[in-house]
């Protein structure tokens, strides 16, 4: 009943990974779980996206590794900007939740990009419902 609840009110999400075929294939994958998401290739394109488009996203997911901005920098300008909106980091590399520079951001969890297909609708559903 959840699951539909967040489905029907069309949960925005901005999906950002600096490799575009992830991204893509994760925005399917959240687009057929009922959100509607908007892609960014890198750090500065998402942040330059969200700063256009204030409260418009109510969740970010985010890689960890990228050029020019890495996904904890990106967490932390947008915590700046919106204090409560959340973040999911994921990486290619172990991480946790005690990596330098996550204290100063609203990052919710961190999934290894093995476990997106698997993990990430559930857990965005998680933490939705948990606001």
């Amino acid at each position: 009943m959840a699951e539909k609840q967040i489905s029907e009110q069309q949960k925005q999400i901005l999906f950002v990974d600096d490799e575009e075929i992830l991204a893509l294939l994760g925005a399917d994958l959240l687009t057929d779980s009922g959100y509607s998401v908007t892609c960014a290739f890198d750090g500065n394109a998402a942040l330059q996206l969200f700063q256009q488009q204030p409260g418009s996203f109510d969740l970010i997911v985010t890689d960890e590794s990228m050029p020019g901005m890495s996904g904890i920098e990106l967490a932390q300008k947008i915590f700046s900007l919106s204090p409560v909106t959340p973040v999911i980091l994921c990486s290619g590399h172990l991480l946790t939740m005690q990596e330098e520079g996550i204290d100063k951001t609203n990052i919710s969890a961190v999934l290894a990009k093995t476990s997106v297909c698997s993990d990430l609708p559930g857990l965005i559903e998680k933490i939705l419902l948990s606001l």
